[in-house]
């Protein structure tokens, strides 16, 4: 809200006010801001909103339980985390809110943090409920005893212990993606996913290029890159080979600058879309993952498991997939390349 505050010149408040169609705000005003909002790609969150409603009304359903939300980012990545999946952690609150729980954050990076002395500290706190947050790699160790919480993993990265997850549908979103750049009259689609992400979605984006090409002609096919450490060196020697109208990525900044280094121009030589579009890529066409859904979700699962006292790994893990959203962006032209 505070870049549509700055465009059109007014404070953040005012802007907040014209959203909610608020009398106080003039209807001239109200329609700048809108206007001003459609521009910049805002899109409002009912969770969030659902969260700050319940907070200026101080009227909160009655206290059951406390959540603990899981994370195991070393202090240097805090910001890095927060930025990436900060809408998490809102939508959780805010579903919890609304259930009459609330959630406390614990960090489990650290060396003295064994499993025997985490556990104590939860089971100290009286949390009987576990959220997961996205791992930085599936290597990561969570290290707790499983059998005393009803836990739910956010995201596909914790594959190394059985638990029910909560995640997006990668698969489909792709599908979704490559229609929209086939209504743009683009057929030669690359997808370009760091080696790390692509472990830590269980190679789904992979698997949503793969049945795409098999339903496309032949001469449109455009391997798939997997980057490793070498990433600009390797999408350079990829992109000058095989020349995609398109690029579908996660790792947006880093192909924006590697196109620019190469002399293409974006979209005027070569499109740009994003598998994991975040409200500060401006401009960029993608998918919206609604990380916040995914937070609400695995609070509605990690309740229902808390009440129907499941403990422990389960026999039959469930994956929950919520389905992104596509967002325009100039980053996608229409026409041949």
């Amino acid at each position: 809200m505070s870049d549509i505050a700055r465009r059109a010149g007014v404070h953040a408040s005012t802007v907040s006010r014209a959203l909610r169609d608020d009398p106080r705000i003039t209807p001239r005003q109200r329609e700048l801001i809108r206007r001003t909002a459609q521009t910049l790609g805002y899109r409002a969150n009912p969770l969030v909103a659902a969260l700050m409603t319940a907070r200026r009304a101080r009227r909160e359903p009655t206290y059951r339980a406390t959540l603990a939300y899981l994370t195991t980012y070393a202090p240097e990545r805090a910001a890095i985390f927060l930025r990436d999946f900060g809408q998490l952690l809102l939508g959780a609150r805010a579903r919890a809110l609304a259930q009459g729980y609330h959630i406390e954050e614990f960090n489990l990076h650290g060396p003295t943090l064994t499993s025997h002395r985490t556990t104590e500290i939860l089971r100290t706190r009286g949390i009987q409920g576990l959220l997961v947050a996205p791992l930085h790699s599936v290597r990561d160790p969570v290290a707790l005893d499983w059998s005393e919480f009803s836990t739910v993993g956010i995201g596909l990265s914790l594959s190394q212990v059985p638990v029910s997850r909560v995640a997006h549908n990668h698969v489909n979103a792709y599908g979704l993606a490559a229609r929209r750049c086939r209504d743009a009259g683009k057929s030669r689609l690359g997808l370009v996913v760091p080696r790390r992400v692509h472990e830590k979605v269980e190679r789904r984006w992979l698997a949503g290029a793969l049945l795409d090409q098999s339903e496309q002609p032949a001469k449109t096919h455009v391997p798939p890159l997997l980057l490793d450490a070498q990433g600009a060196e390797q999408f350079a020697r990829w992109f000058r080979r095989h020349q995609p109208e398109v690029v579908l990525a996660v790792n947006i900044d880093e192909v924006t600058d590697w196109l620019k280094a190469l002399g293409y121009k974006i979209p005027h030589d070569v499109c740009l879309v994003s598998l994991d579009r975040r409200a500060t890529d401006r401009g960029i066409a993608g998918i919206d993952q609604d990380y916040a859904g995914w937070g609400a979700n695995a609070v509605d699962l990690l309740i229902g498991m808390i009440q129907r006292n499941e403990r422990g790994l389960p026999q039959m893990p469930l994956t929950v997939l919520g389905e992104g959203v596509w967002v325009d962006g100039r980053s996608l032209s229409r026409g041949p390349a």
